[in-house]
């Protein structure tokens, strides 16, 4: 059995659409990651369109208050997002946003407390995000 090959099927989402295409380049796909809302919203959308120019994978980061498990510089990053007034509902607009204007597969980082936070309709919001 080969485990480097996948079987002979379309690919299911955007993100097997660009793992795939990076394959079939030769080549590994490029992910690149910035934290929504950072510096301020306006300006992170544009640097995630910017991405989107040339990144396979885009991982959208969502501020947390309490991100133990980031290093300093994407905590920083997320301080000075929320400072700035970045809420939840700012990631779906985000989200929303790069994804009518770029082929880039769309990917959300984040802990689960927020999540937890904003309830049922975190998982519908992020999907109705998404084309």
């Amino acid at each position: 059995m080969n485990l480097t090959s996948s079987p002979l099927r379309a690919p299911a989402s955007r993100l097997e659409w660009a793992v795939a295409r990076a394959r079939g380049q030769e080549r590994a796909a490029l992910a690149a990651y910035l934290p929504a809302g950072y510096p301020t919203l306006d300006q992170s959308l544009d640097a995630l369109h910017l991405l989107a120019t040339t990144a396979d994978v885009i991982e959208i980061g969502l501020p947390y208050s309490d991100p133990l498990m980031d290093g300093p510089l994407i905590q920083r990053a997320a301080e000075q997002a929320l400072r700035a007034g970045f809420r939840t509902e700012h990631l779906f607009t985000t989200v929303r946003e790069l994804a009518a204007g770029s082929n880039a597969a769309l990917v959300v980082m984040t802990y689960w407390q927020p999540v937890h936070h904003y309830g049922p309709a975190y998982a519908k919001e992020v999907q109705m995000s998404q084309p």
